[in-house]
């Protein structure tokens, strides 16, 4: 079948006697077994988003479209689509087992292969009050999973998983759904979770989408200071462009695209070198603040009236109030409307 899964159109939705909309004009699309994340600050209208979408809201205006087929106005249980909620929504009078096997398709698939996909082998003989929350939830996957719908959509579906096992489920759990061709739309507000997880990701505030694509183009091509400073750590470097080159405070630096004039840079940490000036030469700031993480370092480094934060992997360790020389690997991206090589990458 061609043509995408999902089709959303200009979907609005307002609570207030006032009218100001919680969702506001947001449209996108979702392939077939493929996974989009909308990502943005709690209130942006991620979360009312995925409810209209499956039908627990009702938009004021737009329309939802499921395999070209109008849902806007059925009821969830009409949609066919898989729902995972924050708080899990399991039956307590059920266990594991009997909950994830309660609407699975195929009624003699083993439920413990949808159990041990989601790491509780072993643990389908509990009730829902014998497991942790992140156990819960990952109940809620599996009969989500068992079900076999086109489409899921989850509601911060790693939210309640310690940081040792969120990483290792995230990559089960996308393997699981790529082989199996299902389609994903899921709210988030955990960047690390939509770049690693996401196709492609769409960042939302106030009710509006302002960027989306695949989630590499949108870190690297971000459309405004927000995108950029939301989607991962950046600096935000003021400059004077001319042409191909802008004038900053870390002296000339080659552009992504042409610029002229006053000018905001994104230049994101890990693409800041540091290291100490060598004899003679001039630093161009001083560490104000360090961060060990281990694996790496985090430096906040003054340089005049900007503070700028560089991640270092594998630098000499530098102690606070030390002078250090900074060092930008490639080309800088103005903010801003512009002409934009063709992605992947920066040119």
């Amino acid at each position: 079948m061609t043509g995408p899964l999902l089709s959303v159109r200009d979907l609005a939705r307002s609570f207030t006697p006032d009218g100001s909309p919680a969702v506001n004009g947001v449209s996108f699309d979702l392939a077939r077994g493929e996974i989009l994340a909308l990502i943005g600050p709690s209130g942006c209208g991620k979360t009312t988003t995925l409810r209209m979408v499956a039908g627990f809201e009702a938009p004021d205006r737009g329309r939802i479209l499921l395999g070209g087929r109008d849902v806007t106005g059925l009821a969830p249980e009409r949609r066919g689509i898989g729902m995972v909620f924050q708080d899990y929504a399991l039956f307590p009078h059920m266990t594991a087992a009997e909950n994830v096997g309660f609407g699975a398709r195929d009624r003699g698939a083993s439920v413990g292969r949808w159990l041990g996909m989601v790491g509780l082998a072993g643990l389908g003989a509990r009730y829902p009050e014998e497991l942790s929350g992140g156990q819960q939830q990952r109940v809620a996957l599996a009969r989500s999973f068992a079900a076999a719908p086109d489409l899921i959509l989850l509601d911060e579906p790693f939210s309640n998983l310690d940081a040792a096992l969120r990483g290792a489920t995230r990559r089960e759990i996308r393997a699981l759904l790529k082989s199996a061709g299902t389609g994903i739309l899921f709210v988030t507000h955990d960047q690390e979770e939509a770049l690693s997880f996401a196709d492609r990701v769409a960042v939302m505030r106030e009710g509006r989408i302002l960027q989306a694509g695949p989630a590499q183009e949108v870190y690297d091509w971000p459309a405004d200071a927000f995108v950029a400073g939301f989607l991962g750590r950046t600096n935000l470097l003021p400059g004077e462009a001319e042409g191909d080159f802008a004038v900053t405070p870390l002296g000339r630096l080659a552009l992504s695209r042409p610029a002229a004039g006053s000018v905001l840079l994104s230049l994101r940490p890990e693409r800041l070198g540091i290291r100490p000036p060598a004899p003679g030469e001039r630093p161009d700031g001083r560490i104000v603040a360090v961060e060990f993480k281990g694996h790496d370092m985090t430096y906040w480094v003054r340089c005049g009236e900007v503070e700028l934060q560089v991640d270092a992997m594998q630098s000499a360790r530098l102690a606070e109030g030390a002078e250090v020389r900074l060092m930008v690997e490639g080309k800088v991206l103005p903010l801003g409307d512009g002409p934009r090589p063709p992605f992947p990458g920066l040119a």
